[in-house]
């Protein structure tokens, strides 16, 4: 399959995981898989490995508490709709579902090799060719999801989980589609991972499908020379959001010396200010640096394993939790807030300032019928907040 274009990456064992209880499961399940050890916690569910008695084949199987997550149904609900549409090679499956009073199972692909950062910063060697291979992948998978009108909203290294096949070679599988949804408009919610967040999402101007191509371009980017195109201090955030705003790019020397024009070509085309200028999936499949194995030719060895890691802090994950097996969001609120929350609760001061700065912009455009629709949502939003009608 044209998609599961592998990268040839030499993969370590992740740290031995903590013996833990081997929870009691309706026999809907126990007839069918035999639960072993927890991978993976949240605050409202756990993923444990299971295997299944006919085959002997081995899932991830993801147990959410209902009653830890009450007023958080809507989440849970939005992503597994999404992953019951959702059958392509280079996204993690759901292979089936089963619904209690108190929980709800889902039994998932289990992928054990680790994320795209584990997978770079163990291997031994890593090119160019390595780095087109990865994105071959993950355009692929975003192009299947644009296809279906589903936009992801928070494609980063941590959510690319590396499959290894029968044959030891590997490829990426895309998982976490806690905040997935499909686009019949313009969005406007404020979401992601601040290093991989689009511009036009920080500017609330609305947007749509390619702020995943954004995404898959800062990722492209470290993965040719080891850090973000973009960067500010984990204090800064806003100073990051107007680099990101500004979109200026740049190739430093001496980090891109031995990276191809034609990837930095690629990688100006994806981070494109201008909606319209970006790069679709399909242009990003069907440019050379893609189709020709990253210059395949340029076998120069990358030296980024060091900089991911000074600039990420990889490094060996929690005994809880192996790598590769966050099949989908196993909490989201914790998610956000530890990568740095965009939205008003994380940052309300900064939330309603932004909001004045759009006002401003609009204002100068002379376009008031749309300065009297902003002004007339953030009214709103204070009367909501003050008859406590919204929270958090």
């Amino acid at each position: 399959v044209a998609s599961t274009k592998v990268c040839s990456l030499d993969e370590e064992e992740g740290p031995p995981l903590e013996e833990t209880p081997i929870p009691i499961v309706p026999s809907s399940i126990s007839d069918r898989y035999k639960v072993g050890r927890m991978i993976g916690d949240g605050n409202f569910a756990v993923v444990h490995e299971c295997v299944e008695h006919s085959t002997g084949r081995a899932y991830a199987l993801k147990i959410i508490n209902k009653g830890k997550c009450r007023g958080k149904e809507h989440m849970i609900q939005n992503e597994v709709a999404i992953l019951r549409r959702v059958k392509h090679p280079n996204i993690v499956l759901l292979i089936e579902e089963m619904d209690t009073y108190s929980e709800l199972y889902l039994v998932m692909e289990l992928v054990k090799g680790g994320d795209l950062f584990d997978a770079i910063t163990s291997t031994n060697r890593y090119t160019e060719r390595d780095a087109s291979g990865m994105l071959y992948n993950l355009a692929n998978a975003i192009k299947y999801l644009h296809s279906l009108n589903i936009v992801h909203r928070d494609i980063k290294p941590e959510n690319l989980l590396v499959y290894e096949h029968q044959d030891g070679s590997t490829s990426l599988k895309l998982g976490d589609f806690g905040l997935a949804t499909v686009v019949d408009g313009p969005l406007y919610t404020v979401c992601g991972t601040p290093t991989y967040v689009a511009p036009e999402i920080i500017a609330e101007t609305g947007y749509g499908l390619k702020v995943d191509i954004w995404a898959a371009g800062v990722i492209t980017y470290i993965l040719l020379c080891g850090f973000p195109p973009f960067r500010g201090s984990t204090d800064d955030q806003e100073a990051l959001f107007d680099q990101i705003l500004l979109g200026q790019l740049e190739f430093p020397l001496p980090y891109w010396d031995n990276v191809s024009d034609s990837a930095k070509e690629l990688i100006v085309s994806m981070l494109q200010v201008e909606v319209d200028q970006r790069y679709t999936a399909l242009q990003v499949l069907e440019h050379p640096w893609v189709t020709n194995d990253g210059l395949s030719e340029n076998e120069h060895q990358l030296s980024v394993a060091g900089k991911i890691k000074k600039h990420f802090n990889t490094g060996p994950k929690p005994s809880n939790n192996t790598p590769g097996v966050s099949v989908m969001t196993l909490d989201h609120d914790f998610s956000i807030q530890r990568s740095g929350s965009l939205d008003f609760y994380q940052n309300p001061g900064m939330f309603w300032i932004r909001m004045c700065m759009i006002c401003f912009n609009i204002m100068a455009t002379g376009i008031f019928d749309v300065l009297f629709l902003q002004c007339t949502a953030c009214v709103t939003i204070l009367l909501l907040m003050r008859f406590n009608l919204v929270q958090k």
